[in-house]
């Protein structure tokens, strides 16, 4: 019996000690990776590119002569023309034709020259648009992973106020049963450590809030815990940029930017198309054609075999036709007109995206900063208030100091703890930003040093 239970035991804690080990360790550069081969959204813009892949294909292939093919058969009955002869005759006969025709444009205003250049750069903003869109769903995993580990770290805070509270609580109860302290701190300390419970229950109802939003972005759907390896090791630092160069070098590679600028250079192909309808187009077709009549009879009045029609009856038709726009109720010169307002609006995005970028990326290196000498003073006022809760925490047990200047003390650490983590993760943020906009995509470099 005890054998069996030693066997049961062991084979518990192989279970447990095998799911722990299966449980899976998330890294920011992982959490993105798996977002981006996950993500719904993602597969839209895939589809778009295919689209406009697609349509700059056919623009090409636009400058191919188009070839036609056409048979036609029928019974004519009653009053009908003779295909032989053209006279009007009543007998009922049988005829079929074959014809092959094929048309080319040999100008057409450049129509189809700038439809291809259109549809390049259709192409390529739908392109950017797609990696633009992964770099988005990058940063709001980002943002997201670094949230739950701000509040992985607040509820440690949280913990450790709850555990010294729950300290002194028990040090006081003694105290007040020896009559070394009043009944009046005993429950200030108990409606203090309820409050902090209640504190560490809204951030752990937080916690999961941030962690649901993580695994939605990830497309990740998972009932268990999930574990974040904040693998940053950066010591924060004061950080140089000028924004000028730096908006330069951005605006060079971003694909953001990049878009926004296809769009107009399509735009500028767009006016040119507009433009080709001014012009005259010639085109140049040509056809061959043969038919089987059941009137075309030899001598004796028999029909002719269809091998022998299919070669006495071939044509051939070669010829160009020109088309010269003269007057289309000013429907040509309006398209034009429309194409340069559509221009022009191009060109004042551009340059208001430009400036918002500009300002974006100045407020960005503006609060980087900040963020750098925040977080270096919370944590000189970090050590001062450590000390000087310890040196609060030993006036209160020997009844130098009320209860409210312990907890004054008390929790001025935790506040300051607080702001220490708040500003190193929003530095971190804030520094992965700082990366991008010199043309390195983080969560590839840490899966490169993996």
């Amino acid at each position: 019996m005890i054998k069996k239970r030693i066997v049961l035991i062991i084979i518990f804690y192989l279970i447990i000690g095998n799911t722990v080990q299966a449980q899976q360790k998330w890294s920011l550069s992982q959490c993105i990776s798996y977002a981006i081969e996950n993500n719904i959204n993602l597969k839209e813009y895939e589809i778009l590119e295919k689209l406009s892949l697609e349509n700059e294909q056919q623009a090409k292939r636009n400058m191919l002569p188009g070839i036609e093919a056409s048979t036609r058969a029928g019974l004519s009955f009653g009053r009908s023309a003779d295909p032989n002869t053209n006279d009007y005759i009543n007998t009922e006969f049988f005829s079929s034709s074959f014809d092959l025709g094929s048309t080319i444009a040999v100008f057409d205003g450049f129509r189809i020259q700038n439809l291809i250049k259109y549809q390049k750069f259709r192409k390529q903003a739908s392109e950017y648009n797609r990696i633009n869109a992964t770099d988005d769903l990058a940063f709001n995993v980002m943002v997201a992973f670094f949230d739950v580990v701000y509040y992985k770290g607040m509820l440690d805070i949280a913990n450790e106020q709850v555990e010294a509270s729950k300290l002194s609580l028990k040090t006081t109860e003694k105290k007040v049963e020896v009559g070394l302290k009043a009944k009046t701190d005993l429950l200030d300390m108990r409606a203090n450590l309820e409050r902090e419970e209640l504190n560490k229950i809204q951030i752990e109802n937080t916690l999961e809030t941030a962690t649901l939003k993580l695994k939605q972005l990830m497309n990740l759907i998972s009932a268990e815990e999930m574990e974040l390896v904040d693998e940053s090791s950066v010591v924060i630092n004061e950080q140089v940029a000028q924004p000028r160069q730096l908006f330069e070098q951005y605006t060079g590679w971003s694909p953001y930017y990049q878009s926004i600028y296809a769009n107009v250079k399509a735009t500028e192909k767009g006016l040119a198309l507009s433009r080709s309808a001014l012009y005259p187009s010639i085109y140049a077709s040509g056809s061959i054609g043969t038919g089987f009549y059941e009137t075309n009879t030899d001598a004796d009045g028999n029909t002719l075999a269809f091998s022998d029609q299919w070669k006495n009856n071939k044509s051939q038709y070669l010829g160009a036709s020109l088309s010269i726009p003269v007057f289309s109720r000013w429907s040509n010169r309006s398209e034009v007109k429309k194409a340069k307002l559509e221009l022009e609006r191009a060109q004042n995005n551009l340059d208001d995206e430009r400036q918002k970028m500009f300002f974006d990326m100045v407020n960005d290196l503006t609060e980087l900063e900040a963020l750098y000498k925040e977080h270096s003073q919370y944590v000189k006022r970090t050590e001062v208030d450590e000390l000087a809760f310890q040196a609060a925490e030993k006036k209160f047990d020997q009844g130098l100091i009320d209860i409210n200047d312990y907890y004054i003390a008390k929790n001025r650490l935790a506040n300051t703890q607080s702001q220490v983590l708040r500003s190193r993760t929003q530095w971190e943020i804030k520094m992965k930003v700082l990366q991008f906009y010199r043309g390195q995509r983080f969560w590839e470099l840490d899966e490169s040093a993996q």
